[in-house]
């Protein structure tokens, strides 16, 4: 297995959910995990779903651990590990490996890398953040064959502090470039430049949330007493924005309003590409039936008949218009003819006041059933509780 930048951001996935020591060589410190007595405790615990493999660099002689694997097989695979002076795996492993690691932004940044590699003329970037700092790898595609490679003019980093990088001011970009930094404040955005003599390339990495704006993950939506201008001055909504009208791209927060969104927004990316925020201007909210798909396995009843929405399997954000349940009125009793009697609409009885509606003692036309009892209109242009007027607000970034 040959590792190029696009396998180095599986590595990083690879390390962060084995918990390993990084030495700088991943194929070590996958041997000394392999040796380790915590790897045969994650294998036992059945915390991958695949086997193992372990190649001599050597002979090419492959050693495997099958899922589900004894005690003396786990020994054995160890002891046959430790007794190689250096392993390699195979390209299929790796990747089997690497994409079962529980690291969305891995993966997607992984794909995006393939993306450009494969694709993309001229000088793109992926950026990978890890626990060691921030990485952007930058390529640079050829045009043509002939097509020389860029010259590094200049390049800056704002409220972020260089740890390494593999380019110089007036040196050639190779084919795998990198620089590495972490944040000098976690709160600010960072702004990678690079300048070379076949143009700039640059990007936005959002600071970090803090304070009030930590514990809240995007599609969060708050109910909030303060207009959206005083809601972005307590968050610090949109201050990076060179022209201060608001951008989603700049933004942690959005009005409920139905506004449209980047498709960079992490908003966008965890709702299965979202254009627009929801649109909540005048309406109630109420949760849905189910919100765990797997309820049943994990032992929740279901709603109960009584609380239950009569719309069910509703989309989220779907709106469900105004409507009052079906119902009758009872007639109260009143005095017709002299005699107190609960109207019946409209009897042809003569009998005393039985359908007598004015009180006449005779079945008259106004009495006759093809004549409707009306009952006066009452209230205002809508079923509403109590209720105070508040915003909306959804978390985007």
């Amino acid at each position: 297995m040959e590792p190029n930048q696009c396998t180095k951001l599986l590595e990083g996935g690879i390390y962060t959910t084995l918990n390993v020591v990084k030495t700088g060589n991943f194929l070590y410190d996958l041997k000394k995990y392999y040796e380790s007595e915590k790897f045969k405790d994650d294998f036992k615990a059945k915390k991958f779903s695949f086997g193992f493999e372990a190649i001599d660099s050597t002979s090419m002689v492959k050693n495997v651990l099958n899922l589900g694997a004894s005690d003396d097989e786990i020994n054995n695979f160890q002891e046959k590990v430790k007794s190689l002076e250096t392993i390699t795996v195979s390209q299929s492993f790796f990747d089997s490996f690497s994409l079962h690691t529980p690291n969305k932004d891995v993966i997607e940044g992984y794909v995006k890398c393939l993306e450009v590699q494969n694709n993309k003329k001229g000088l793109s970037t992926v950026v990978q953040e890890g626990d060691e700092g921030i990485t952007i790898y930058i390529f640079y595609n050829k045009i043509s064959s002939t097509d020389p490679s860029p010259v590094v003019e200049d390049y800056k980093i704002t409220n972020g502090i260089e740890i390494s990088k593999s380019f110089n001011k007036g040196g050639i970009l190779d084919d795998n470039n990198s620089i590495t930094f972490k944040r000098s404040d976690p709160s600010k955005d960072i702004f990678f430049f690079l300048d070379t003599d076949k143009g700039p390339v640059n990007c936005l990495l959002n600071g970090l949330p803090s304070g009030f704006n930590k514990d809240f993950p995007v599609g969060t939506i708050l109910c909030s007493y303060l207009s959206w201008e005083e809601f972005q001055e307590v968050t610090k909504n949109n201050l990076t924005n060179p022209d201060k009208n608001w951008n989603s791209r700049y933004s942690k927060w959005a009005p409920c309003d139905g506004r449209r969104i980047d498709s960079t927004c992490g908003l966008a990316r965890a709702a299965q590409n979202l254009n627009n925020v929801p649109d909540l201007r005048g309406v109630f909210l109420r949760g849905n039936n189910i919100f765990d798909s797997n309820e049943a396995g994990n032992g929740i009843p279901p709603v109960p008949q009584y609380q239950k929405d009569p719309s069910d399997n509703r989309v989220r954000g779907s709106i469900q218009k105004d409507e009052f349940k079906e119902h009758n009125h009872q007639i109260v009793q009143q005095t017709f003819g002299g005699a107190v009697t609960t109207p019946l609409a409209v009897s042809g009885n003569t009998s005393g006041a039985d359908g007598d509606l004015d009180g006449s003692q005779i079945v008259s036309g106004y009495d006759r059933t093809t004549v409707p009892l009306i009952i006066a209109n009452a209230g205002g242009t809508e079923n509403r509780p109590k209720n105070m007027a508040i915003n909306y607000f959804i978390r985007i970034n």
